[in-house]
């Protein structure tokens, strides 16, 4: 037999972190029920439906947790509406129209004394001093690589950062972007083009083989952002170079408005760009060997990334300068 019959706890979530994972698992072991109000509002920039997406995703498996999304646009303090009194009034009624059997509160704000008395109902003080987890949604939010414990496996994908390592044939980018993913424990994703060429040797490229190249090279991405608990992600070329590289084998007129498309999509937090100032090397599948078109492919990669107003690190030196280069570059991300 547990202590109450139904538990109330209502808070922002903006982001959820441990701290609120603790609070709402006291509230369950103490409760029959539970009845989660996570509350948002338009401006803020981690949108309700994320955080209403992540709490159920962290409590799927909890018959006894509802959780209710508050998207009135509600005054957030008694001095943001002008009306201590119609203040509470506002939120008892907010409350009582989505849930009116509960008899304790659940925070862990200075509030909930006054909140539960306006509700009639008990109220369960929980960690007010943060010792368990020190951490807060804005903490979070302001610094999510220096909070990262303190934030629900869950949750973690929406703060990895995303870091690209571009650049001409033979510059070094898949065996920088390897060092760095095992240097830094990130996440590694592997360039697609080369699995395609390595099992269609005699294939004649055309678009559609470009298409199909930057579509999937794209999946493997937004499949690797969107899980695994790692702060980083290091990827091995990108839809640019991809378009690149089929003007370099179909000339100039070659367009694709699906690559194009994937273009405007893609979304890094460091682009990490490799110089030409190492030599070319001929491993059996590259055909570009000479300087000029070397240096005619880079000048293409810069126009597009100046076109789009992308920023960019130029990655130059020996190999071991650049690893360290980059390193440098990506230790800022972590700041």
């Amino acid at each position: 037999m547990k202590k109450y019959k139904h538990g109330m706890v209502l808070g922002k979530f903006y982001p959820p972190t441990n701290g609120h994972k603790f609070l709402i698992d006291t509230a369950l072991e103490q409760c029959e029920g539970v009845t989660l109000f996570m509350c948002s509002l338009k401006r803020e920039r981690i949108t309700g439906a994320l955080r209403y997406y992540w709490l159920q995703l962290m409590y799927f498996n909890q018959l006894n947790l509802r959780i209710v999304w508050i998207q009135d646009e509600l005054p957030q303090t008694p001095e943001e509406y002008g009306d201590f009194d119609g203040f509470y009034k506002l939120w008892v009624d907010t409350v009582h129209s989505h849930e009116t059997e509960m008899d304790v509160l659940f925070t862990s704000e200075d509030y909930g004394d006054e909140f539960a008395e306006k509700l009639n109902i008990k109220h369960v003080l929980v960690d007010l001093d943060r010792e368990k987890h020190p951490v807060s949604g804005t903490d979070v939010r302001d610094n999510p690589m220096e909070n990262w414990e303190h934030i629900p496996n869950e949750v973690k994908p929406y703060f990895k950062k995303k870091i690209v390592i571009m650049g001409t044939e033979s510059t070094g980018k898949t065996t920088l972007t390897k060092k760095l993913a095992e240097h830094f424990d990130g996440d590694f994703v592997s360039e697609y083009g080369r699995d395609f060429t390595d099992n269609n040797p005699a294939t004649e490229m055309n678009v559609e083989d470009f298409e199909t190249i930057a579509k999937i090279h794209n999946i493997r991405i937004m499949d690797t952002a969107t899980k695994g608990t790692k702060k980083l992600m290091f990827v091995d070329t990108d839809a640019i170079v991809t378009k690149i590289f089929g003007k370099m084998y179909l000339g100039d007129t070659f367009k694709s408005r699906k690559i194009n498309d994937i273009i405007e999509r893609q979304d890094f937090d460091l682009v990490l760009l490799c110089d030409i100032d190492v030599p070319w090397v001929d491993d059996g599948t590259r055909d570009f060997p000479n300087e000029e078109d070397r240096k005619r492919h880079l000048d293409k990669i810069l126009r597009e990334l100046e076109l789009r107003e992308q920023p960019y690190k130029m990655i130059c030196g020996n190999y071991d300068e650049r690893f360290e280069l980059a390193k440098k570059y990506v230790n800022k991300l972590l700041i």
